[in-house]
């Protein structure tokens, strides 16, 4: 589906504000509140559109994150796929056209377990992978949606490292699941009073733990091309290419790594034929650009742990550690 008029007034006003009432949202979008509410019931019921939390998993003493490409006889079989989208590990997961067959983010408990990851999964399946380690994010790729606010770009400021308590991990999983879970919801799921979760929330949303984000996949608002592209910039130059191109509303996602490449790049385009300018004169044009190699994607099967089906969501596939051990998705 291609969202219309209302739903992409509605999406942007949950992009501004998550857990805004209905009421304000509605005066914001000139609408009722009746009609918003079922709009957004409607959308996230069919999968459409979710929102959830984000933290950053490295104050948590978890990560870093790191992309991998995966090619071989047997990255495109419906099998290797299916392991890859149901890992608890891997957080994003396209098909792609390319030097690679696949592309996956995977989220490891720690830098000392990407190597046990890696090799648990291709174990069964003839594929080589290549790890690209993030050793910095420029800009994520839940900080956009088209035409929104300008998002905080090379935020340098490091945040202080946290250590949640067992209830505050417990709530923080089941935010980043459903940011909008009503506070009743998340008093009886998790055992306490209302009180004491929304405490718990407000604490987590306040110190920043926490932030909520839409998730909606590019296709429903119009854009048909989907590209990363993986590039070397001379080492000197990287700061200033990165901010160049995390600045272009084409970029979702940019990432610094440690690898073969050195800033790793999603975009979104409005159409395929568009690949072609923006890859000679947005990416060739950067400061310190050596090469630049880019993977197409032909399908999207994961993003941000909800296994995605065309353009729906489902379930959540996440780490026991980020989402509790009673989720079910270990």
């Amino acid at each position: 589906m291609e969202a219309d008029e209302l739903d992409r007034s509605l999406l942007s006003a949950l992009h501004a504000e998550g857990r805004a009432p209905w009421p304000k949202i509605a005066s914001e979008i000139g609408s009722s509140v009746s009609t918003v509410r079922r709009r957004y019931e409607s959308l996230q019921r069919r999968g459409i559109v979710r929102v959830i939390g984000r933290t950053d998993v490295s104050r948590l003493g978890y990560g870093p994150p790191a992309m991998v490409k995966y090619r071989g006889r047997d990255a495109l079989r419906p099998e290797f796929l299916s392991c890859l989208q149901r890992h608890p590990n891997v957080r994003y997961l396209s098909a792609t056209v390319g030097s690679a067959h696949c592309l996956a983010e995977i989220v490891p408990q720690s830098l000392s377990s990407l190597r046990e990851i890696l090799s648990d999964i291709g174990q069964d399946f003839a594929v080589s992978s290549e790890a690209f380690v993030v050793t910095h994010t420029y800009t994520s790729g839940q900080d956009w949606l088209p035409n929104s606010a300008k998002r905080d770009i090379d935020v340098e400021v490091r945040r202080p490292d946290v250590e949640l308590s067992a209830d505050e991990r417990n709530i923080l999983g089941m935010l980043l699941r459903d940011g909008r879970a009503s506070f009743a919801s998340l008093a009886a799921a998790s055992d306490k009073s209302e009180s004491t979760v929304r405490r718990i929330v407000e604490t987590l949303l306040e110190q920043e733990i926490v932030s909520l984000r839409l998730l909606v996949e590019p296709q429903v608002l119009g854009f048909q091309a989907m590209f990363w592209a993986l590039l070397d910039i001379e080492p000197s130059r990287l700061p200033e290419a990165a901010s160049i191109l995390a600045e272009n509303p084409a970029t979702k996602t940019l990432f610094a790594t440690a690898g073969s490449c050195n800033l790793i790049g999603q975009f979104v385009l409005p159409r395929h034929t568009d690949t072609y300018a923006f890859t000679t004169q947005v990416l060739g044009a950067l400061p310190g650009a050596r090469s630049a190699e880019t993977l197409l994607e032909s399908a999207t099967y994961k993003r941000v742990w909800n296994l995605v089906t065309g353009d729906s969501y489902g379930d959540v596939a996440g780490p026991a550690w980020l989402f509790g051990e009673g989720s079910g998705d270990s």
